[in-house]
């Protein structure tokens, strides 16, 4: 085998290890394109990590404290969650006039006044503040912290806590605004109903008193009434049937009867057959049972049925009467006409039954009023169907409103008395002894990562631009023939120095440019924050 078969072999095998050796010597020749721009990137985020002033954040953890009284007995009148709730307050307290007047007050910022505008001013304290809602158990809201971010610890302890008491306030105030306005609504709602219902109550209350004959409850009223008058009718009729039987009697008495004879020393009478008499006796006894026991007792049946059979009696003798010639009947009731007593019967019989037959009429005109109004209470009711529905709607109503505005009054005294939900303070902003930023290792470190990234690029860049041969084996391959010996590059002292002093004023002048612009760039920083 020949010498450059020899050496294409070895240049084969070792062809892995040759790049990693050419990586460390490339990395070797461009150190200082790597150094420079890491030492420069260091410097630089060293001199703005330790140029940015501190900031320093305090935090105030509000708990929110449940409903001390169950809803079940107490129902609130604030229906919204606590999330949307919070994020109202947020917008609220968080809102321009609120924070200019939190500005004022705590007299925050005081160097950028008159450099920068209000609402400039004010975005910085918007942006300083931050409402982190921390959930726990599922979407309930158990806590959340209030955190604000500035130059001073005792400022930001104190500014923290007063946003904290500012988001209690508004909660609370919130929460009775809605409960009172709940309450006042229910209060003028239930106003109006109450006109409402009263002039409805009026309305009805008019109709019936118009109509109070043909009410529903009535009907029982005119079917007694009814009865009576019907039983009183009744009663009327008989007593004429009866009058009308009496008097056809006295009449066939009188016809038959003998003249009588006035005796004006002792007033009496004469002439009277055994029956007229008998017949009279029954008539005034019949009376008194009547009066004393009513018709329907046993004793005035009884008189009344040997009343009866008497005058049947008396008429079957007066139609004997009536055959005689008509002379003599003209006699008789001549004679009879003279019977004072007889007459007297008769004109009180007549007079009976002219009285009865008046009250016939009467009770006649009562018992239709009655039917007639019985007729209409049907109609009637139909009518007043509609107002009496609209009335216990408009009750129901009443009642229901009612019994909600007792529950939002109760919901009121609840919030009044803090026993609703609330926020508490669980624990209250402290200064902070360490600043919340800058991180500045975190810094540096970053700068230095950064740099020497930058470097390792440089590096490659500069090394790829760069077509020179620096190795024997990078010749061979590149010519494929074999290299016999290689020449090193000799530095007399004198450039050894002036290397080193270009590479000393690069270090210098990097480290004053990057600590400049670092200046420069902590300076704009300080600006805009």
């Amino acid at each position: 085998m020949s010498n450059e078969q020899m050496l294409r072999a070895s240049l084969l095998q070792s062809e892995g290890p040759l790049q990693i050796r050419e990586y460390i010597e490339a990395a070797k020749r461009r150190k200082w394109a790597i150094i420079l721009p890491t030492l420069g990137f260091c410097t630089l985020a060293a001199v703005i990590a330790y140029k940015m002033a501190n900031t320093y954040k305090a935090e105030t953890v509000i708990m929110v404290d449940p409903q001390q009284v169950p809803s079940i007995y107490v129902t609130p009148t604030v229906s919204s969650s606590i999330s949307d709730r919070l994020s109202t307050i947020q917008q609220q307290v968080l809102s321009p006039s609120r924070v200019q007047k939190l500005i004022d007050t705590l007299n925050l910022y005081p160097e950028l006044r008159g450099v920068r505008s209000k609402e400039d001013v004010v975005r910085k304290v918007q942006n300083s503040i931050l409402v982190d809602n921390a959930a726990s158990g599922g979407s309930h809201l158990s806590t959340f912290r209030i955190s604000y971010v500035g130059k001073h610890p005792e400022e930001v302890a104190h500014v923290a806590n007063q946003l904290a008491t500012m988001f209690i306030d508004e909660n609370m105030k919130a929460r009775e605004d809605q409960s009172v306005g709940t309450a006042e609504f229910l209060d003028h709602e239930l106003e109006q109903t109450k006109a409402e219902l009263e002039r409805k109550d009026k309305e009805v209350q008019a109709v019936k008193a118009r109509n109070i004959m043909e009410l529903p409850d009535s009907k029982q009223y005119h079917i007694e009434v009814l009865g009576n008058l019907r039983a009183q009718l009744q009663s009327s009729q008989d007593r004429v049937n009866q009058d009308q039987q009496q008097k056809v009697y006295v009449q066939s008495l009188m016809a038959s009867s003998h003249p009588t004879v006035d005796l004006d020393s002792n007033d009496q009478t004469s002439g009277a057959s055994p029956q007229e008499i008998e017949i009279q006796k029954l008539e005034s006894r019949l009376a008194e049972l009547e009066t004393r026991y009513g018709p329907n007792h046993p004793d005035v049946r009884r008189a009344r049925k040997d009343l009866e059979d008497l005058r049947k009696k008396a008429e079957a003798q007066a139609s004997k009467v009536r055959k005689q010639p008509p002379v003599q009947v003209e006699s008789l009731a001549s004679n009879a006409n003279k019977n004072p007593v007889l007459e007297s019967q008769l004109n009180k019989l007549n007079q009976e039954i002219e009285g009865q037959t008046k009250l016939q009429a009467q009770l006649q005109e009562q018992i239709n009023f009655h039917t007639s109004k019985l007729e209409q209470i049907p109609i009637f009711e139909q009518q007043i169907a509609g107002l009496m529905r609209d009335y216990e709607s408009l009750r129901a109503h009443y009642t229901s409103l009612l019994d909600k505005k007792l529950s939002a009054q109760m919901a009121s005294a609840l919030e009044t008395r803090q026993k609703a939900e609330r926020f508490v303070i669980l624990d209250l902003a402290v200064p902070p002894n360490h600043p919340f930023s800058p991180n500045r290792p975190l810094i540096c470190l970053a700068g230095l990562f950064g740099g020497l990234l930058g470097g390792i690029g440089l590096a490659t860049v500069l090394e790829m631009g760069d077509e020179a041969l620096r190795s024997e084996a990078e010749a061979a391959r590149i010519s494929g023939k074999p290299v016999l010996a290689g020449i090193p590059r000799l530095f007399s002292s004198r450039e050894i120095r002036r290397r080193q002093l270009q590479i000393a004023s690069a270090m210098v002048g990097t480290v004053i440019c990057s600590a400049a612009i670092g200046l420069l760039v902590a300076r704009v920083i300080s600006q805009l924050s």
